[in-house]
């Protein structure tokens, strides 16, 4: 999503126009937002269901390196988000993980990720903001505490790229209904965007963004939990100038806080 025009001066004014066909573009918007909202909160739940049986079973008997091993091997067929999975102990230490292509994260210390048991105080299961990774790569990280009797003994942590998640929404909402996805967080790190290069990166941050009236709409996104706005801007995939009407809504999930955006363009 290149933010390469102005904000439409006095935007509201679109709304303002009560036809039946804007409020029949409106309820459609809605009604996209509702599905991309609904869809990432079961994905998500789906994915967490998995790793928090992974953890039980590892505090059922199942610490060492090869019996985690093979807990993290199922975790990784059963979920459709998994990209790479360790299981870290009480000492922070990596004791194994999933796939191989990490094998030598294990023995690493990652007391640098501040996954520690305070960070799990209250917690089931844990969301990192959008990172980037020891193995090069920018993903988000679901994670479960691992406790024996009581006792916290590490966690298992699940990697994933954001297409594993959203990709297949970004496909729905398309072929239902022709509108497009945007997700970022409150920092303005965008978690999932239509353009690959712009994953990962803070909307803050990019040259094209510094227009005192696209501001407006990024910190709509990054300040209000739902909202409506409007403004031209790049055809998704494309340079043509179109408009563009986008709608938001907030998703909490394991103490980390999305926006959902739903995009249309028009001529």
């Amino acid at each position: 999503m290149r933010f390469s025009c102005l904000i439409i001066t006095g935007v509201v004014l679109l709304c303002v126009v009560l036809s039946a066909g804007c409020i029949s573009e409106d309820a459609s918007r809605d009604a996209a937002l509702s599905d991309a909202m609904k869809m990432t909160k079961l994905g998500l739940d789906d994915g967490a269901m998995y790793v928090i049986s992974a953890a039980d079973e590892i505090a059922g008997g199942k610490t060492g390196a090869d019996s985690s091993r093979q807990v993290l091997a199922n975790l990784y067929q059963n979920s459709t988000l998994a990209q790479t999975i360790m299981y870290v102990n009480e000492s922070m230490i990596v004791v194994s993980v999933y796939p191989d292509i990490i094998s030598s994260s294990v023995g690493t210390d990652q007391s640098s990720y501040g996954t520690n048991e305070a960070y799990y105080a209250g917690k089931t299961i844990a969301l990192t903001e959008y990172l980037h990774l020891d193995d090069g790569t920018n993903a988000s990280v679901l994670s479960a505490p691992v406790y024996i009797d009581g006792v916290w003994r590490g966690y298992v942590s699940m990697s994933f790229d954001s297409s594993r998640l959203f990709g297949d929404i970004e496909k729905y909402l398309a072929e239902n209904y022709g509108y497009h996805l945007f997700v970022i967080q409150t920092d303005g790190v965008q978690v999932y965007d239509y353009d690959l290069s712009e994953r990962g990166m803070n909307i803050d941050s990019l040259p094209e963004y510094e227009e005192e009236t696209i501001r407006v709409t990024i910190d709509l996104f990054k300040r209000e939990k739902s909202g409506t706005s409007a403004y031209f801007f790049n055809k998704t995939g494309a340079d043509d100038i179109v408009l563009k009407t986008v709608v938001w809504d907030t998703l909490e999930f394991g103490g980390q806080t999305w926006r959902i955006i739903v995009i249309s363009e028009s001529e």
